[in-house]
């Protein structure tokens, strides 16, 4: 994912790195017990699995884009 890549370049490190600093803060955002926040990773995985950061990215961007429409 171009996103990825362009994050490690500017930070100086992997794409590993930025790709398992992001599954870490997936992993604590899901923990949130903030109505808000969970009915965000609802909408996302109803199942409560951990999702990928491929899809969490897609959905964030979906929500920008969405919010965009409606402002």
């Amino acid at each position: 994912m171009n996103i990825i890549r362009e994050v490690a370049k500017k930070n100086g490190v992997s794409e590993k790195e930025v790709r398992n600093e992001m599954k870490i803060a997936i992993r604590v955002a899901m923990q949130s017990t903030d109505p808000i926040a969970q009915f965000f990773w609802k909408q996302i995985v109803p199942d409560g699995r951990e999702p990928s950061v491929e899809k969490v990215i897609a959905a964030l961007a979906s929500t920008i884009h969405n919010k965009s429409f409606l402002s």
